[in-house]
């Protein structure tokens, strides 16, 4: 005789003992506990959510969209799982899915306060900072004390220029929430630090936790590197900053990277472009900013995003997309020359069309949109094969500056030359054998903007960059730092500040710290900054 199937009470209290295992990093003894609820029911959607939480917690991202979408399959309206849905969406960059399912979330449950911040924070990447304050407030109106929605505001108000405001919130949630991570981070970010400011000892304390993980390690480390070092402490500064990048879990194949470069240069030349003459969209709308992060890519595109006639669009993944659906990608790093060999005038034509749309959905107004994602400078050829009239900017600056400067950032995992001094120094040179190569064989000029230039003679740099864009000059271009928009990159501080020279020769304070970096230069190192042999204007 079979026994009586277990009841819903049963169940729920069996998946209850499952979340409190997984809510103490039991992740095996929480899986055995939803498998055996998921024997006898195979589509139980709590089940498959939370099984989708551990995939999640596992960094195995296919399985969780898997599991979330069995979830959602049973229970479409489910507030819960469209809310862990989404945010995962948002994690992979489908920020436009994401949306989504969290609007769904917050329309079937209106004071679901995650999901009001996860709505929040797809807004903000998609640079709608009105829309993302909105969403903290109504979180903040229903929970006050909630500290997701502290955060994400503290955050906000960064990227929208209020960085006092900011510094203020980060404060009153340490005085509640001493151990939060989340707000030392962004309290060292939010602002500079006088030699005697007592947040290093806070920092400093959160580091020497015992039960500090790995993820808030290299937060921590980084935190204190840049009080350290607002506080001339550099010594000390950059050995959290190199702390840091021992904890980080991104992986650089510096061999294969270069095979993608290689196939880069010796497809694209001349030859190539003058036999596709015809190829992709008339379009002069796109204005792409390229160059190594940290060269002064979000000043440029501030500068030009201040005049009336220009949308600066921030780092759009657009291009990324197109390269990636023509194949390209890290364990293939010839596949993306091979396709653009083979591409048709009508396929080159639909992609231009496809990018297009991407810009009007941001922007359906202005005469330009500025794209400023730095690693566009790898899709150049592609660029000028969809937009040949497209204006293209490079960002330059002194390497040792420009390269210490990535190393003393908490880039995403993406960014793992990043990982030490001497391999952001080899990945450099890549760069500009590159960039080099895309200045010989590109039909169209490409302006470059040598940031130690443009930090001494605003004025002359900036009409130079307007001029180039073919625009007429605005004065409201020198006032950059009043433009009310949305900033999303690691400079989102200092873009709010007047022009500022203290960060040229930079790297010098470090003495003998930065000796890999200037081995792994070379001849790349002059006297005065730049190199001899950079791109002209």
């Amino acid at each position: 005789m079979s026994s009586a199937p277990p009841t819903k009470e049963h169940i729920l209290r069996t998946l209850q003992v499952g979340v409190d295992l997984q809510r103490d990093g039991k992740f095996l003894e929480a899986e055995r506990i939803y498998q055996s609820v998921l024997r006898a029911d195979p589509r139980h959607p709590d089940a498959l959510n939370l099984m989708g939480t551990l995939a999640v917690e596992a960094n195995d991202v296919d399985v969780a969209l898997d599991y979330f979408g069995k979830a959602l399959r049973r229970s479409p309206r489910n507030a819960v799982y469209l809310n862990n849905m989404g945010n995962l969406l948002l994690r992979l960059k489908r920020n436009k899915e994401g949306r989504q399912h969290l609007l769904k979330a917050v329309q079937a449950q209106p004071n679901f306060v995650e999901a009001l911040c996860n709505l929040s924070k797809a807004h903000k990447l998609m640079l709608n900072g009105v829309e993302a304050e909105k969403l903290l407030r109504k979180a903040l109106s229903i929970d006050a004390d909630s500290l997701k929605a502290r955060l994400g505001l503290a955050d906000l108000l960064i990227d929208n220029g209020n960085s006092d405001g900011a510094a203020v919130l980060y404060e009153d949630i340490l005085r509640h929430h001493p151990d939060s991570v989340e707000a030392l981070s962004g309290l060292a970010a939010s602002r500079k630090f006088a030699p005697d400011a007592p947040e290093i000892d806070l920092v400093l304390q959160r580091i020497a936790m015992p039960d500090t993980s790995d993820d808030a390690l290299v937060h921590l480390h980084h935190a204190a590197g840049k009080i350290l070092n607002d506080q001339r402490r550099y010594d000390d500064a950059i050995q959290h900053f190199s702390k840091a990048k021992t904890y980080s879990k991104g992986a650089f194949d510096l061999d294969r990277h270069r095979q993608f470069y290689g196939s880069l240069i010796e497809t694209f030349t001349p030859e190539f472009f003058a036999e596709r003459t015809g190829f992709g969209n008339d379009s002069e709308r796109p204005v792409f900013i390229v160059g190594m992060p940290r060269s002064g890519t979000t000043l440029t595109e501030q500068i030009c995003a201040s005049h009336p006639d220009v949308y600066g669009a921030g780092e759009l993944s657009e291009l990324h997309k197109i390269a990636r659906s023509l194949g390209h990608s890290a364990s293939e790093p010839a596949a993306l020359a091979k396709a653009l060999v083979t591409m048709t005038k009508r396929d080159s034509q639909k992609l231009a069309d496809r990018y297009l749309s991407a810009l009007k959905r941001r922007d359906r107004k202005a005469l330009h949109v500025v794209d400023k994602m730095p690693h566009n400078y790898e899709f150049l050829g592609l660029i000028t094969l969809l937009f040949p009239n497209a204006k293209i900017i490079n960002c330059n600056r002194d390497p040792m500056d420009n390269c210490l400067s990535c190393f003393m950032h908490r880039f995403a995992e993406s960014h793992g030359y990043n990982a030490d001094l001497e391999t952001v120094g080899y990945y450099y040179r890549e760069y500009r054998k590159l960039m080099d190569h895309w200045q010989d064989v590109l039909p169209s000029p490409i302006l470059l903007m040598q940031y130690e230039e443009t930090v001494a003679d605003l004025e002359t740099r900036a009409r130079a960059l307007i001029d180039f864009v073919a625009l007429p000059w605005d004065p409201a271009c020198l006032a950059f730092h009043e433009t009310e928009r949305t900033v999303r990159t690691p400079s989102r501080w200092q873009v709010r500040q007047p022009i500022y020279t203290t960060s040229v020769k930079r790297w010098t304070r470090y003495g003998d710290a930065v000796a890999p970096l200037q081995s792994a230069l070379g001849d790349l190192i002059v006297e005065g900054g730049a190199n001899e042999n950079a791109l002209a204007t």
